[in-house]
């Protein structure tokens, strides 16, 4: 469009009086006029200036209209250019052949001046509107292609990070014990280990000691001692995952390096240890771990259980019993002397115990609206704990899916129970 607040309007005709009579009516109705005799100097004003629209001629020497249309027509400037013929014929064969080179419209002389200007006015609103639209693509267009530069920088960013948290879940899964000592020694069991987010903040640890004399754990030397835990570290995905590698490191060191075997104070330091590699009291930070930590001496089948907020449940084959964990975490700001204790009891053989992170019992169902429950949880389990651990699993997965349904995994989910054989 023409960048004048006025349209521009080219009057081409061979006949002075027509162009003065069509001049002064454009004139007089607002519009910018320029005037052109032939076919020839037509083609040069709009070389000058674009016009918004063309009033053409038809009959004129040398070069009639529908050459001129037909040239306008196929250059790329002027293609757009809205050109509407003036011709005194009535003859269907103009009328159609106009069209055909690109006419927009016709107007018959003598005209009607109201009519005249009537169809100007909606050719030039028509040209308006669609140079409105097509300058509102280009901007589309334009952002589209940012767009779909900034998706594709997004999308080698999202793999990047994608393959190195898949990177960081097989470390993670590698650092996870092999259980196999555990049926070595007896002891049958079974994990159910569901990230939120690929990686983990819970995590399981085992081990298996050969010590001397421990308290009442052991009846003769060299009793074999057989250390399980079940820990929920704060968050879920890479912040909770670099606290879940953290704790099992400082567990590892504390049982097999510090020799400490007593699950309380495995707590105990495992506690002083968080605290101070977090510098809580500086940082007053939050972060912490929630676990439950048994020791089990296979030859009496004596276990020690502590547990920071995380309690455990056994089945004597007759009673589904829980131990009730102390109320505070490892680490976090409202542990600071907290001391914790441990509490012991006697298995015998099909004696089944369970070890669970709050991932579980704080899924909601497919409706959004309930939670498994800690009670609902112990309650299901305490329905299957008379049934072979092969099929507490998969009954336990099966719950788990139908609970769920269609909704989103609300945390990391972590189920470890073993039985004495």
């Amino acid at each position: 469009m023409n960048l004048q607040n006025k349209p521009l309007i080219l009057v081409v005709d061979d006949t002075p009086q027509n162009i003065q009579v069509l001049g002064n009516i454009l004139y007089n109705k607002g519009y910018n006029v320029a005037i052109a005799s032939s076919g020839a100097g037509a083609l040069q004003s709009v070389k000058n200036k674009t016009p918004d629209l063309i009033l053409l001629d038809i009959q004129m020497p040398e070069m009639d209209g529908f050459e001129v249309c037909v040239i306008l027509k196929s250059q790329f400037e002027t293609k757009e250019i809205p050109v509407i013929f003036l011709t005194a014929s009535t003859e269907t064969e103009n009328i159609l052949k106009g069209f055909e080179v690109g006419a927009i419209d016709f107007i018959t002389k003598p005209f009607n001046s109201a009519e005249l200007l009537a169809r100007i006015s909606t050719h030039i609103e028509l040209k308006k509107s669609k140079e409105k639209i097509e300058f509102e693509n280009v901007k589309i267009e334009t952002l589209n292609t940012k767009l779909q530069s900034t998706n594709n920088k997004l999308n080698v960013a999202y793999n990047k990070i994608k393959d190195s948290i898949n990177y960081a879940k097989r470390i993670q899964e590698n650092l996870l014990p092999d259980l196999s000592f555990l049926t070595e020694n007896g002891i049958e069991h079974f994990v159910i280990y569901k990230p939120k987010n690929i990686i983990s903040g819970d995590f399981y640890f085992a081990t298996q000691i050969t010590t001397m004399g421990h308290d009442t754990l052991t009846t003769r030397e060299h009793a074999p001692l057989l250390i399980v835990a079940v820990a929920d570290c704060t968050g879920h995905g890479v912040p909770g995952a670099l606290l879940s590698m953290l704790g099992h490191n400082f567990l590892y060191e504390i049982v097999n390096i510090g020799k400490v075997y007593d699950p309380a104070e495995i707590l105990n330091k495992l506690n002083t240890k968080f605290r101070k590699i977090l510098k809580q009291e500086i940082t007053l930070s939050h972060d912490g771990m929630d676990i439950a930590i048994c020791v089990i001496n296979t030859k009496t089948n004596i276990i020690e259980y502590a547990g920071a907020k995380r309690p455990i449940c056994y089945y004597n084959n007759e009673h589904f019993i829980e131990l009730v964990p102390n109320k505070f975490s490892i680490g976090g700001l409202e542990n600071n002397n907290s001391v914790f204790n441990k509490q012991i009891i006697e298995l015998k053989s099909g004696n089944k115990v369970f070890m669970f992170t709050d991932g579980i019992t704080d899924q909601f169902d497919s409706s959004n609206k309930k939670k498994i429950t800690r009670k609902g949880f112990e309650n299901k389990l305490s329905l299957l704990a008379n049934k072979p651990l092969k099929t507490i699993k998969k009954d336990l997965k099966d719950y788990l899916k139908d609970w769920q349904g269609n909704n989103m995994q609300t945390d990391d989910i972590l189920v470890f129970s073993f039985e004495i054989l």
